[in-house]
């Protein structure tokens, strides 16, 4: 590689060192969490992402401006500290989100010197991208499987009712004629809604679509992502229900890879509508902007 295209390249190194340590904590979660092993693919899915845009912008005459290796390095002792209190306590989850907020502020900067504010506030969708590796809150992860147990229970049960079995619901069990089928947590969709929120950053980029789309991706995919969870665990209960809980724990892992499988198969070809949407959109524009000239 020449030496004019590592300095070329240099900006995005510093990007990386900014990331490093926030995604070294949060691998913590990757390997002993529950719902984000998907986090081991963020980082080299992001940068490719990143190196894209990169590549297409040429390069400005500030390019080789070098000022935002000294913030780096201003960085370094609050970077070092939070990486301290995270081995202190590698379950205390602020100190890894404030790495992550810290790497996404940083990197936006450097752009923002080398590239200009138009072309760092273009990277926005690869920033929480690489955010939605940190794990939530453990305050707000809580409350959404909480949420999402009770609501994923709760339409199963009225499938059920409609279906005209007198399913009853009893704090996280439904309950059919003295069977009970317990939904954990596992199965209320969490590392679905989780996956999703990652996959909306990704598509969105890949797609390039714009703010209102990406907005709207990100709700279509969790609805679809609820919808496909709940039949998933409506399927479940109905086989304990009928043949038995050695039936149900047999069908239980190939079921969610089919729920899995129908949620992505929806959420892509959703994305590539939406990018289809805007390309007509700015089609129909250049040309009525052509004819009134």
């Amino acid at each position: 590689m020449s030496k004019g295209k590592v300095e070329r390249n240099f900006p995005v190194l510093g990007w990386c060192v900014l990331w490093v340590p926030a995604m070294l904590s949060a691998s913590y979660s990757w390997q002993h969490g529950e719902y984000y092993d998907y986090g081991w693919i963020v980082p080299p899915v992001a940068l490719w992402l990143l190196m894209r845009r990169w590549n297409e912008k040429p390069a400005l005459e500030t390019q080789h401006e070098k000022t935002w290796i000294f913030g780096i390095f201003l960085l370094l002792p609050w970077i070092f500290l939070m990486r301290v209190f995270f081995y202190v306590d590698p379950v205390w989850r602020l100190p890894v989100g404030l790495l992550g907020a810290t790497a996404a502020v940083g990197g936006h900067w450097i752009f923002a010197r080398v590239r200009g504010l138009e072309f760092s506030l273009s990277l926005w969708k690869i920033s929480f991208l690489m955010l939605s590796a940190i794990p939530w809150p453990n305050v707000l992860e809580k409350q959404l499987i909480a949420s999402l147990t009770e609501y994923v229970i709760g339409f199963s049960a009225e499938i059920f009712r409609l279906c005209g079995k007198p399913v009853e619901v009893v704090g996280d069990r439904m309950s059919l004629h003295g069977m009970v089928v317990e939904v954990t947590q596992g199965c209320s969709g969490v590392r679905s809604f989780q996956s999703f929120f990652m996959a909306t950053w990704f598509f969105a980029e890949l797609q390039r679509l714009q703010m209102v789309n990406t907005l709207k991706l990100l709700a279509w995919g969790i609805c679809a992502a609820f919808v496909v969870n709940t039949g998933r665990a409506s399927v479940l209960a109905l086989i304990r229900f009928s043949d038995g809980e050695e039936a149900a724990a047999a069908a239980h892992d190939g079921a969610g890879l089919v729920a899995f499988c129908l949620s992505a198969v929806f959420f892509y070809w959703l994305s590539l509508r939406m990018e289809r949407s805007s390309s007509r959109r700015v089609v129909r524009k250049i040309a009525r902007i052509s004819g009134d000239l």
